[in-house]
C-alpha cells in the first residue's frame, strides 16, 4: 500500500519533465505538401489566371480595333472643326458687314447645328466601341446555356488553321458572288482579307477542308497576277509553280476543292474564302 503513492507521484514527475522537455527538430512532422496541392482552392486560381491572360489578349485585341476606329474619329474630327473654322471666319465678315439680326439668327442655329453633329458622333462612338467590345466577347467567347463563356482561338463559324483563322463564305450562306475586288472588299469589312497560303500544310489543310464542301465555281484566294508573277496580297511571290497554270495579266487564283487551283479572270464572280489571325487563348 505504502508503494503506490511513490509510484503516482514518479509518475507525475516523468510527465512534467515528457511535457516541458524541448522539442527537438527531428520530433516536428514535415509538412504534407500533397495538402497543399490537393487544395480545392487551386483549381479556382488557375481558372482565374486563364481568365486573366484571356481578358489581356482580347485588350490588346479591343485596343488595335479602337485604335483604327480612333485615327478615323480623328480624321472627322478634324474636318468638323475645319468647317467650324470657315464657319467662324463667315461669322466674323458677316458681322463686319453688319447683317440684320435674322441672318444671325441663321448662323447661331448653323453653330448649335455643329455642335450637336459633334455631340452625335461622339454619342455614336462611345456606342460603337462597347458594341463592338460585346460582339468581339460573345464571337468568341460565346456563353452556354448555364452562361458559362468558353474562349476560342476563332470566332463561331470559322475553322483554325495554324495561326489564321478562315471561313468559307457559301458554308452557312447564300453563295453571293463577287468579283475578286468585292470578295476583298467583303473580307475587310470583316476585320480579314482574302485567305493566303504560306506553306504546303496550310494548302493541304485548305483544300481537304473544301473537298467537303460542294462548290460549282470555286473559292477566290488572296493570290493575283502582278507585273507578270503570281503575288499574294501580302506582298509574297507563289513559292511553288506547280499549284496553279502559268500566270496571265488580269488572272486571279480560285481554289475548286479538289486539291487544284486553276486561273481565271479577277472580273467573274466567285465565292470566297476569308481569313485572319486567330487570337492567342
Amino acid at each position: 500500500m505504502s508503494g503506490k503513492p511513490a509510484d503516482e507521484a514518479e509518475g507525475v514527475i516523468e510527465d512534467n519533465e515528457y511535457v516541458n522537455a524541448p522539442v527537438r527538430p527531428e520530433d516536428k512532422a514535415p509538412p504534407d505538401w500533397r495538402l497543399l496541392f490537393s487544395s480545392p482552392s487551386l483549381p479556382l486560381l488557375a481558372v482565374c489566371w486563364i481568365l486573366l491572360l484571356l481578358i489581356m489578349g482580347l485588350r490588346i485585341y479591343f485596343s488595335s480595333v479602337i485604335s483604327e476606329q480612333n485615327v478615323k474619329l480623328i480624321k472627322e474630327n478634324q474636318e468638323l472643326m475645319k468647317e467650324n473654322q470657315e464657319l467662324m471666319k463667315e461669322i466674323q465678315e458677316l458681322s463686319t458687314e453688319g447683317k440684320n439680326s435674322e441672318l444671325k439668327n441663321e448662323i447661331q442655329q448653323l453653330k448649335e447645328n455643329f455642335t450637336k453633329q459633334i455631340t452625335d458622333l461622339e454619342d455614336k462612338w462611345e456606342k460603337f466601341n462597347v458594341s463592338r467590345a460585346q460582339w468581339t466577347i460573345d464571337s468568341y467567347c460565346p456563353a452556354d446555356t448555364s452562361k458559362v463563356r468558353t474562349c476560342s482561338a476563332c470566332q463561331k463559324g470559322w475553322y483554325q488553321i495554324q495561326k489564321s483563322c478562315i471561313v468559307l463564305h457559301n458554308s452557312e450562306a447564300p453563295p453571293d458572288p463577287k468579283t475578286w475586288e468585292e470578295a476583298r472588299e467583303n473580307c475587310r469589312g470583316r476585320d480579314a482579307d482574302l485567305f493566303v497560303v504560306h506553306d504546303e500544310e496550310e494548302k493541304k489543310v485548305i483544300d481537304e477542308k473544301i473537298t467537303h464542301i460542294p462548290v460549282s465555281k470555286g473559292y477566290w484566294m488572296g493570290l493575283r497576277v502582278e507585273g507578270g508573277t503570281w503575288k499574294w496580297i501580302d506582298g509574297t511571290d507563289l513559292t511553288d509553280a506547280s499549284w496553279i497554270e502559268p500566270p496571265a495579266e488580269g488572272h486571279c487564283a480560285v481554289s475548286l476543292g479538289t486539291r487544284t487551283w486553276t486561273s481565271v479572270k479577277c472580273a467573274e464572280k466567285r465565292t470566297r474564302i476569308c481569313s485572319q489571325k486567330a487570337l492567342s487563348v
